[in-house]
């Protein structure tokens, strides 16, 4: 296919003349959900969902041969849209989507489905009696978030996957990713991509929201506690809702990782947890819990994690910041370095001229929600055993936690934070990059959208 830079609208070809520059309406939102919804009754329902791996796993390598054109387009364009430089940008959605090829598919379908052919035909299940199948929504809308370039890939491969037509809302703040993402569809497999369509329709346009739900089965959303709950109030009764809210991360260090001679390399993993999207992701790490006893201490990690963010920044600034964004982190650095005067246990670590970058260890154990864009705050702890009840406060909220020790002991640190709901504990530096089988806030991706039949013997 040969490359054009294109607007991100993607719809079907059928309707495209007549929205190009033209107002999201009720009724253009009714009549591209009819068309999406033929689409996939005609092509992609009757797909084998071995061949719908195979074509999704051929439009995710377009994005990542070298010198692709889609990459270098949408890095170029997002960082123009958003906050974000250029280099982070391509870093990043380069990352999500080596995670989205077709392994990874085929590992989530297994992981959820144990045999995906449930999704083409009556199977036999474990430890089930009878025949059994799977059907997805015939419809899925998506209202996606503008924190993390490319997320919105990983919610589309999941209604494929389940052969939904999907209605994409991208968000204002990045309005890039989801239509080229569709487009990349197109070039390997037109009549798949006839099943996708994006819309850019205004946040809270009740109207336009509303013949959007009336004509899923299902729908998916992530933002805020207040929009998903505000989105959750007027799903009509019978769809399928499956809500993103607000979550946040953390990471712990154990004493025996806390070696000179890897020191570096530690610091290094943990400033690209933190610093990458500028810490607006929910798996970002807020706080870092550092064990005492080992060979290097608590703040001298945080010697070394400055250092590390430094040359972050040197690699990928961190993007433009809101008066009010810096205002907050002003205000954290001020509350340090007066409460360092003061003599207390406090040690602040920030970019010298500027705030692209803040450390501050401090004594008290308690989590302090960052203001983000790259602060962060380390804390020593006596023993991991301490985690579960300084982070009960914030328990529901609770998503990631990186975990740098033995595996022995990472082990047990699961054991003692999975009643309080962390849906998932990994090495550090690799916070930013979840499976994508991962049991995201705790759940699963596709089961949620599926309804099943069975057959009894």
């Amino acid at each position: 296919m040969t490359w054009r830079d294109e607007s991100p609208r993607f719809l079907p070809y059928e309707v495209e003349g007549e929205a190009a520059g033209g107002q999201v309406s009720p009724l253009l939102v009714a009549k591209v959900a009819a068309h999406i919804w033929a689409a996939r009754k005609a092509y992609l329902a009757r797909l084998p969902v071995a061949e719908i791996v195979e074509i999704l796993d051929r439009a995710v390598g377009l994005w990542l041969e070298a010198g692709s054109p889609w990459l270098e387009a949408a890095s170029r364009r997002i960082a123009a849209v958003t906050p974000y430089c250029e280099a982070m940008v391509r870093a990043g959605i380069q990352r999500l989507l080596e995670g989205c090829r077709k392994d990874a598919m085929l590992a989530l379908l297994e992981a959820e489905l144990h045999d995906p052919g449930v999704l083409d035909a009556f199977r036999p299940r474990p430890g089930a009696r009878g025949s059994h199948r799977a059907t997805g929504p015939t419809l899925t809308t998506h209202i996606f978030s503008g924190n993390v370039p490319g997320l919105p890939a990983v919610s589309l491969t999941h209604g494929l996957l389940v052969k939904s037509a999907n209605l994409g809302k991208p968000s204002s703040e990045e309005p890039v990713f989801p239509a080229l993402f569709a487009r990349s569809i197109a070039a390997v497999d037109p009549k798949l991509a006839a099943a996708v369509a994006v819309l850019p329709w205004a946040g809270g346009d009740t109207a336009v929201e509303a013949a959007a739900f009336k004509a899923s089965e299902a729908v998916i959303a992530y933002g805020s506690d207040a929009s998903i709950e505000n989105i959750r109030g007027r799903v009509p009764g019978g769809v399928r809702f499956v809500g993103h809210g607000h979550r946040v991360s953390l990471a712990v260090v154990g004493r025996e990782a806390l070696d000179p001679g890897s020191l570096r390399d530690l610091a290094e993993r943990l400033a690209y947890d933190v610093s990458l999207f500028d810490q607006q992701g929910c798996v970002s790490p807020h706080v870092i819990y550092v064990e005492r006893g080992g060979a290097v201490p608590p703040e001298g990690l945080a010697e070394g994690l400055a250092e590390a963010m430094a040359a972050f920044e040197q690699a990928m600034p961190r993007g433009r910041l809101a008066v009010e964004e810096a205002s907050a982190i002003q205000q954290a650095r001020t509350e340090a370095e007066l409460r360092e005067l003061r003599e207390e246990p406090v040690r602040l670590f920030g970019s010298p001229g500027g705030t692209a970058w803040t450390v501050i260890y401090e004594d008290d154990q308690t989590f302090v929600p960052s203001c983000l864009n790259r602060v962060v705050r380390v804390k020593p702890l006596a023993d991991i055993g301490e985690l579960p009840n300084l982070v009960r406060p914030i328990s529901r909220y609770l998503q990631t936690v990186g975990a740098a020790m033995s595996r022995e002991r990472r082990d047990r640190l699961a054991a003692l934070l999975a009643p309080l709901g962390v849906c998932r504990v990994c090495s550090v530096g690799e916070m930013p990059h979840p499976p994508l089988s991962w049991h995201h806030d705790g759940g699963f991706n596709l089961l949620p959208l599926l309804t099943w039949t069975s057959i009894e013997e």
